[in-house]
């Protein structure tokens, strides 16, 4: 078992998530936030959001 924090992007809150270790390679999984009872794809080997390591790209104006 692996475990990892991460910051919840909604209440602001550190957040501990784990994983069974087979699936520490995988780079992201969807994790169910018990702060904000929504989902997060984080990676589990940093603890960092996918939109915090891939920011949206702004459209051209």
């Amino acid at each position: 078992m692996h475990h990892f924090i991460f910051r919840c992007p909604v209440t602001g809150l550190n957040v501990q998530g784990s994983v069974a270790s087979s699936e520490t390679e995988a780079h992201y999984i969807a994790h169910a936030c018990p702060a904000c009872g929504g989902m997060h794809i984080v990676n589990p080997l940093n603890g960092k959001l996918m939109s915090e390591e891939h920011p949206r790209l702004k459209p051209e104006s």
